[in-house]
């Protein structure tokens, strides 16, 4: 279980998080939605605690995350906002030298490597190309293998389907149904809505530092009788009041 309990978090005087309260079981695909700028990729951060809270506490399994061990890690899985590739090598050395950090046995290694690269890249030369040399979604997606690799019980993903075309993102969403299980929690802060509602189970929306919502994907649809980003729009109501003043358009 992953909870969140009394979390606030400041910059300046300006809040960004205020008494956040959250739980997420094993099994769930919980995907946090808001604006820009609401505080998604902070949550993230406070959960990986790579930031101090102002006040509250993140916990992963009843452990603190602020102690949690080596090998509690190990259970961690992370698609970071800025990705943190090694662009110096290639795809497949930096694959290596992941599941070298996770301790993966050689002959597991090497066929995880060999699986993910041939189901999300076409060409397989890229495995021996420089990560520099990559496009936006190829660094997209061999960060996603890598935070795949060691087959994590808590797989947090900032933005995963950004910088992906259609067919690749429909790619990552197979393959995130098909990692879905009873044992693990995934964690997805996004903006590509027709995205999420083919893959979670849970919906939480921050807005002005709260967290306004929180409930399952089918009662935030109504039993799917709302689109996703209509039931959005109900909470954060965009202001558009203003629009019949811009008479030059």
């Amino acid at each position: 279980m992953l909870q969140i309990k009394n979390l606030s978090k400041e910059y300046g005087s300006s809040t960004i998080l205020d008494d956040i309260n959250l739980e997420i079981s094993s099994g769930q695909t919980y995907t946090l939605l808001g604006k820009n700028g609401a505080g998604k990729t902070t949550m993230i951060n406070l959960i990986l605690d790579l930031i101090k809270p102002f006040k509250g506490a993140v916990s992963l399994d009843d452990k603190n995350v602020t102690e949690l061990s080596a090998i509690d890690k190990k259970n961690i899985g992370v698609v970071a906002e800025d990705l943190g590739l090694i662009e110096e090598i290639s795809g497949f050395e930096y694959l290596n030298f992941i599941g070298k950090i996770y301790k993966l046995a050689k002959p597991v290694l090497r066929r995880r490597i060999e699986d993910l690269f041939a189901y999300f890249f076409e060409d397989e030369t890229d495995l021996n190309k420089s990560i520099a040399n990559y496009s936006t979604g190829m660094k997209k997606k061999i960060a996603f293998c890598g935070a795949v690799l060691h087959t994590p019980k808590y797989l947090i993903l900032d933005e995963p389907f950004s910088g992906l075309d259609p067919l690749v993102a429909n790619q990552m969403i197979s393959f995130l149904k098909k990692y879905q299980g009873d044992d693990r929690i995934i964690f997805i802060s996004s903006h590509d809505l027709g995205y999420v509602q083919k893959v979670a189970s849970h919906i939480g929306v921050l807005n002005d530092s709260k967290l306004v919502y929180n409930n399952s994907l089918q009662e935030f649809t109504e039993n799917g009788a709302n689109a996703l980003d209509s039931a959005l729009l109900k909470i954060l109501k965009p202001n558009e009041s203003e629009l019949d003043k811009i008479d030059w358009l």
